[in-house]
């Protein structure tokens, strides 16, 4: 008997950590609670103490239109949480007839317009989690006829609490992360770059749309956005995606270099691909090895940069001339072809020119280029003329973005 208690029990936790990690439906663990403390239903809830508003999170055993009357009407009309110092602690349990005495319940609108046609009486209530004026809350509920809660019912609600209040608690910190994961692959995919995760020897744990379409080409047909390998939270890896074979040679050599060129295949002759490497390793105490991998960031060398004028001039102090013969430098447009557009004169042109070099810490095209091209990739390179560090950019200003229809071809 007592190992089957244990097994219960075991069965319970395991079953509260699988539902706050979304492998099993939140109903398991109400369920497995339900069948220990020989309750009839079970429902966990949020509710609001200043709103007086709540909602069902998961439920077992309890029906549908319930689900939805409670959430409408009957959980600003719930007798129990009316007495909101009962829920002022994380893990405390109460007997229904602990906070307002069956007498009292059985002349409230509640009971009379809710809890009496199903027969309920007997419920037990699980504070699980608070937050200001917020509670995550359990109710459990017996049968009028059924004796009222006994305390190893309660031994095991207490059980159940402690460890949903620290299931919930991982899943934030895993909700955390994802929301991190996706603001990071959000900005990498707004740059004209391919980024990828390659942990030793070659397996890809991460590779953004942009790297996938240099790599391997255009996907047939509507493509996600972003994709990671199976397991991770941002979805399958298309069945295609690879490294080429000459960076995979690259990254067995002995030492990896910090960059490299490789050349892809295309229908009309070879591309170009430019790729910097950069190693990265990632472990603790409780690994029993440090796992190691390279961080690879590849550029087309057709690829063109597209400039927000208005950035560059928040970032480098310019004026709106200097900041439209900057990007036209960019682009690649000379001085004559640029003044031809602009509608100044060469000798106009040459004079922002200098600015420019003034304003960025250059002396030549070629530096100003670099610089440029650096801050298209997230850093600000220092000048090599006077050995200061470029101005960097404001917080929010990012004069880069990535150009629309970005294809191998």
């Amino acid at each position: 008997m007592q190992q089957d208690e244990a097994n219960a029990r075991d069965e319970l936790i395991a079953a509260i950590y699988g539902a706050a990690s979304e492998v099993l439906p939140a109903s398991r663990p109400l369920e497995l609670l339900s069948a220990m403390t020989r309750s009839d239903k079970a429902f966990v809830a949020h509710y609001n103490f200043e709103e007086r508003r709540g909602a069902i999170i998961a439920s077992f055993n309890v029906e549908p239109n319930f689900i939805d009357t409670y959430r409408d009407i009957y959980a600003a009309e719930n007798p129990w949480l009316a007495r909101s110092s009962y829920f002022q602690a994380e893990g405390l349990v109460w007997r229904g007839s602990d906070i307002v005495p069956n007498e009292a319940l059985a002349q409230t609108s509640f009971f009379q317009l809710f809890m009496y046609g199903q027969v309920i009486r007997n419920t037990a209530h699980l504070v699980i989690r608070v937050r200001g004026a917020n509670v995550i809350h359990v109710m459990l509920s017996r049968r009028s006829h059924a004796e009222e809660y006994d305390d190893a019912a309660l031994a095991i609600c207490r059980l159940y609490a402690l460890h949903a209040r620290q299931a919930i608690e991982v899943n934030g910190a895993v909700g955390t992360r994802r929301f991190v994961e996706l603001g990071f692959e959000t900005a990498i995919e707004e740059l004209a770059a391919g980024v990828a995760l390659v942990e030793l020897p070659s397996t890809i744990r991460y590779m953004n749309e942009t790297c996938h379409v240099l790599f391997n080409g255009p996907r047939e047909g509507a493509a996600p956005k972003r994709w990671a390998p199976s397991g991770s939270s941002s979805g399958r890896p298309p069945v295609a995606a690879r490294l080429p074979r000459p960076l995979v040679e690259v990254l067995a050599q002995k030492p990896v270099p910090r960059s490299c060129v490789i050349q892809r295949d295309v229908g009309d002759g070879r591309r170009p691909i430019f790729v910097e490497i950069r190693p990265y390793t990632f472990g603790n105490e409780a690994d029993a090895q440090t796992r190691s991998g390279y961080v690879v960031v590849c550029r087309s060398a057709d690829t063109e940069i597209e400039v927000e004028e208005t950035a560059l001039r928040a970032a480098f102090h310019l004026t709106a001339s200097e900041a439209r013969v900057c990007a036209a430098l960019l682009a690649g447009e000379n001085i004559f072809s640029l003044a031809l557009r602009l509608n100044i004169s060469p000798q106009t042109a040459r004079t922002h020119v200098k600015h420019i070099f003034e304003k960025t810490y250059t002396t030549r095209q070629s530096e100003l280029m670099k610089l440029l091209v650096s801050v298209a990739r997230g850093k600000i390179a220092k000048s090599t003329a006077s050995g200061e560090s470029a101005p960097r950019l404001p917080q929010g200003a990012w004069p880069f973005k990535r150009p629309g229809g970005l294809s191998a071809d």
